[in-house]
């Protein structure tokens, strides 16, 4: 298991004074980068490599959004890995209590990032560095986002210098700030208790999303498509 030790910053928060659900995923985003970097696997090893963990669906429960100047613990350790595939899961508690904030399941792939294809193995040298754990006793749902088959169609949006990360394509959680920017004003502020995002495709500078929205007893599902009306996101808060 990783861990570091952070406090909760202004620029972290929703008008609420609480930490926002995209600032939870760059929490969790950053500490496997951090464990990474620690253990000698990070952008320089991936670079060299011309590889990349891709993570290719989230779901995250919110048991309390940590507020403004709390002190907090983000975990993180890895639950499965066979072939090019790999499940992780993330935890935020309270630095000082133990309380459980927000916990997360995930699952990733080994792509080439040359070929966009999978790599077969992976190297012994990040199995070495991410050593299994169990995976966390919680209720995640199994199985896809159930789409609606009639979504309210919205404005396109291009995508411009701020997604994009060292990837060179849309950031995992500027994918869910895009989505969220989709939610109707009213609900914008609402304290989802759960999310879920499948990554379908990348997205690139420049690229023009088609987004789509449905709502169904108190559960909104979000997707971003490209022209052809292929899903690159399905998002579902709750």
């Amino acid at each position: 298991m990783y861990s570091f030790d952070t406090r909760v910053r202004y620029s972290e928060l929703k008008e609420d004074r609480m930490v926002s659900l995209v600032s939870i995923i760059n929490y969790f985003q950053d500490c496997c980068s951090f464990e990474s970097e620690d253990g000698d696997v990070g952008l320089d090893w991936m670079a060299e490599h011309h590889t990349a963990w891709m993570l290719t669906n989230w779901q995250i429960k919110v048991i309390r959004r940590p507020v403004y100047g709390e002190n907090i613990r983000v975990k993180t350790w890895p639950t499965f890995f066979k072939y090019f595939l790999g499940k992780r899961n993330f935890v935020i508690e309270n630095a000082k209590t133990g309380e459980k904030l927000v916990c997360a399941d995930s699952d990733w792939a080994y792509v080439n990032v040359l070929s966009g294809r999978p790599e077969r193995n992976v190297p012994e040298k990040e199995l070495e560095v991410y050593q299994l754990s169990e995976p966390l006793e919680g209720d995640f749902v199994k199985g896809k986002i159930q789409v609606p088959d009639e979504m309210e169609e919205l404005a396109p949006l291009t995508i411009g210098h701020t997604s994009i990360d060292t990837n060179h394509h849309v950031n995992n959680a500027q994918y869910i700030a895009l989505a969220m920017a989709q939610l109707p004003q009213g609900v914008k502020g609402v304290n989802f208790r759960s999310l879920r995002a499948e990554y379908k495709q990348q997205s690139l500078l420049g690229d023009v999303l088609y987004p789509k929205r449905a709502f169904n007893d108190g559960v909104y599902v979000i997707t971003l498509d490209d022209a052809e009306g292929n899903h690159k996101l399905i998002s579902e808060f709750c």
